[in-house]
């Protein structure tokens, strides 16, 4: 019997109770532990800091625009960017909070309008901490339809899903907490940071010595009393530093001795910590960010691993501008009285742009393209060229159209004043003008031929109209 194809009927599978998701199989990745141990992770590696500001910058340069499938005179432009450019913060320190889904698998925006003018404006994307976080309201199939929060003050607030602006890395089973960039980098940090700190106390001891106390015979050995002789000294010994402040006294009887440690360690530790950051690196595709620290790793392989940094960075911003198209959008032109059909937040490349590849890229398919003024802007900001406006650059273009537009009827006009013998040479002349003065010229490649193939059909019809000048004389001085 075949099914209702426009009912929903089975869940999404996601493992949540009363609002808490429980996904991840690891007690410390859920929740506000989850939150901890991220904060943890990108406020103490230097490894971590390093790799998410490289996202960060790298975001931080694109530029972002508003585009519709209406055109640039499409009047919901305005309102899209008034609202991106005057809301309280600005746009680049929202993206900014925006990237706060890498660590965290997802940030939220209480979206808050205003009314200028005649528009109904963004007055902010007020961020909402993940840390307040209760609760997630989720329906019986997993949609979600809003969010508790509780502050560490005790203020309390629900928040619908249509007041707020929700940004994921991930979409996985409808997790609303998507999946932190820094989880599978986990196992990696952990175990480095405790080698690291196995590490400064071996070299302490190393330095230092092992603190060894002998106790007198007599002494109070019973470990169970605070005030035995024996709980005294292990306090000295775990106590014992080597600094300006060091010293020790001791009861009568008692001796005191730094024992050697060898000198030696069994294990490289320095290599062990070097590999747990690799992987940390590696689990975001960032590794890139220590070649050639050890005088190790060659241009070709950085090159070939920021390629695929550059990538992630893009995919990162896509979901910026998707989710802000989605979820944004809608709600600013509905209360304008528009619809958001066509609308879009688009963003520029991230990172670094090749420009050897861009050039050849051009030299390709140059001819096929109609250029627009805001292709040679983004061209120059690619190139590091001087930057021009939009309008001037289109009113130079329009000018240099009508100027070649005069050239190829003048040269129309000239050859059609040669007489009607010389029809096959006008013909090509009036096709060699029109395809080289045409809106849209060709290559450099091409232009030179075409100038070649000119400056021959000239020089050859100069050549027989001198002959038959010279055939002209001759035969008059024979008359």
């Amino acid at each position: 019997m075949m099914q209702d194809p426009y009912t929903e009927i089975g869940y999404t599978g996601l493992a949540e109770f009363s609002g808490q998701i429980q996904q991840d199989f690891l007690r410390e990745w859920r929740g506000k532990e989850a939150y901890r141990r991220a904060d943890e992770m990108r406020l103490n590696s230097p490894t971590i800091g390093a790799m998410l500001l490289a996202i960060e910058q790298s975001i931080r340069a694109s530029e972002w625009q508003f585009t519709s499938d209406n055109g640039e005179d499409d009047l919901r432009l305005e309102i899209c960017k008034l609202s991106w450019s005057g809301m309280q913060g600005g746009e680049n320190n929202h993206i900014i909070e925006a990237l706060g889904m890498l660590p965290f698998g997802y940030s939220l925006f209480e979206q808050v309008y205003k009314r200028a003018g005649r528009f109904v404006l963004i007055d902010k994307l007020a961020v909402r901490g993940q840390d307040t976080v209760w609760r997630w309201l989720m329906s019986p199939r997993g949609d979600i339809e809003g969010v508790e929060q509780v502050t560490e003050t005790g203020h309390r607030a629900i928040l619908p899903m249509s007041k707020l602006l929700h940004y994921r890395t991930r979409i996985e089973r409808n997790n609303p907490e998507g999946r932190s960039i820094l989880r599978t980098a986990w196992t990696s940090y952990y175990y480095q940071k405790h080698i690291a700190q196995i590490e400064a106390i071996g070299i302490e001891r190393d330095l230092a010595g092992m603190p060894v106390i002998t106790l007198p015979e007599g002494a109070d050995t019973n470990e169970s009393s605070a005030t035995s002789d024996a709980r005294k000294a292990a306090k000295i010994v775990r106590n014992i530093r080597n600094d300006e402040q060091a010293g020790l006294v001791l009861p009568n009887g008692w001796g005191f001795e730094l024992a050697s440690t060898g000198g030696s360690r069994a294990f490289d530790t320095d290599k062990i910590i070097r590999r747990y950051e690799s992987r940390i690196l590696m689990s975001c595709l960032a590794q890139f960010l220590v070649l050639g620290m050890d005088g190790v790793g060659s241009l070709a392989l950085s090159s070939d691993q920021t390629d695929f940094f550059t990538m992630s960075v893009n995919a990162t911003a896509d979901i910026i501008a998707q989710a802000f198209t989605k979820q944004v959008l809608p709600t600013l032109m509905s209360l304008n009285g528009y619809d958001a059909e066509g609308l879009r937040l688009e963003h520029s490349p991230a990172g670094d742009v090749d420009t050897a590849k861009i050039a050849d890229f051009l030299q390709k398919i140059g001819d096929k393209v109609t250029w627009a003024a805001d292709d040679e802007v983004w061209l120059r900001q690619v190139g590091g060229l001087p930057a021009r406006d939009p309008d001037e650059l289109a009113a130079d273009m329009e000018q240099r159209r009508q100027e070649r537009a005069a050239i190829a009827e003048a040269i129309r006009a000239r050859a059609s004043q040669l007489p009607q013998a010389e029809q096959q040479d006008r013909e090509e002349a009036e096709r060699m003008a029109a395809e080289y003065f045409s809106a849209n010229p060709p290559d450099e490649r091409q232009r030179r031929k075409v100038e070649k193939q000119w400056e021959n059909a000239m020089t050859d019809f100069f050549t027989e109209q001198r002959k038959r000048i010279l055939k002209a004389a001759k035969e008059m001085r024979n008359v």
